[in-house]
């Protein structure tokens, strides 16, 4: 990776951890070679970003592309389930980050219309992202909620 990529990638993880931060206290930049870029705290529970950053629309296309997989040096380029959690799609042209949750992503490149990067609230979108998030981990404590409070009546009964 060049010195010019590594600056680009740097500055998208610097503007994710700036949104990041005007929302929560705990937010930190992870060294190069870390599992996430970034890892934050949202309502007592720590996330792990992944910061994909670009600058300009590439030639021939319409929208902003994102690639969503690791970098070319690594032998699986995919992320694994749980070992990110979120998403910050970083466009240096006009400094918004566009939050998206890691579950929502099951392909290797997402396109973002240029005209929805352009009018994206960092905020908001980060917001949304983990409203998200935590959605889907109620929904997956349901059955174990429901499982708890059907033993504790039968041991109080």
């Amino acid at each position: 990776m060049s010195r010019k990529t590594e600056r680009i990638g740097r500055s998208g993880e610097y503007l994710a951890c700036s949104v990041i931060a005007g929302e929560t206290d705990t937010v930190t930049v992870m060294p190069h070679g870390a599992a996430a870029d970034v890892v934050f705290e949202w309502e007592n529970k720590m996330y792990r970003c992944q910061v994909k950053t670009v600058t300009h629309i590439e030639k021939g296309r319409i929208s902003w592309r994102f690639d969503l997989r690791k970098g070319s040096h690594s032998n699986c380029r995919i992320y694994k389930e749980n070992t990110i959690d979120v998403y910050a799609l970083v466009n240096l042209k006009y400094q918004k980050v566009y939050f998206i949750p890691f579950a929502d992503c099951k392909k290797g490149q997402l396109s973002i219309n240029d005209d929805i990067m352009e009018s994206t609230n960092s905020i908001k979108s980060l917001q949304g992202a983990m409203e998200s998030i935590m959605m889907t981990d109620i929904s997956r404590m349901e059955p174990n909620l429901a499982q708890s409070s059907s033993c504790k009546q039968a041991i109080n009964g």
